[in-house]
């Protein structure tokens, strides 16, 4: 009887983590990111990409399409993937900055998916970190008189 017991406590646990994990694969298959897509390949951002010239084999459509098969994988919920769409239609208010307490959080996250989806599609890796230059001294800054 105890074997019984036992076996069948396994079969009920083995069916609550698959459940569990196909779940998962639901909520990530529910995220919404039609409206992603059409404004990432329509953002210069991404359309001036180095990777993505004219000519290319890797189009903005199928590094968008990379991104938006990442975002549900990293775990992100349709509000960020909401905010993610608003970043590219460059509609990011002060208001929403200050009432979404994760963006540096979602912005880190998603600068780690577009790396990686150019690392997988052979794309040139991001040298973002020159364009910002040294930080500047109070001392440059302009007065006002």
């Amino acid at each position: 009887m105890l074997g019984r017991v036992s076996r069948e406590v396994w079969i009920g646990l083995g069916a609550l983590l698959f459940a569990g994990g196909a779940s998962s694969r639901a909520e990530a298959a529910a995220l919404n990111t039609e409206a992603f897509v059409a404004v990432c390949v329509s953002d210069p951002v991404v359309t001036d990409e180095p990777g993505l010239a004219e000519g290319s084999k890797v189009t903005p459509k199928i590094y968008c399409d990379c991104i938006a098969g990442k975002l549900g994988d990293n775990k992100l919920s349709q509000a960020d993937v909401d905010m993610l769409t608003k970043l590219h239609k460059d509609e990011i208010t002060d208001e929403d900055a200050e009432s979404y307490p994760t963006l540096e959080d979602l912005m880190s996250a998603n600068e780690g998916i577009e790396d990686g989806c150019k690392e997988s599609l052979g794309m040139p890796p991001s040298s973002d970190d020159d364009e910002e230059g040294p930080p500047i001294d109070e001392e440059d800054i302009p007065q006002d008189e």
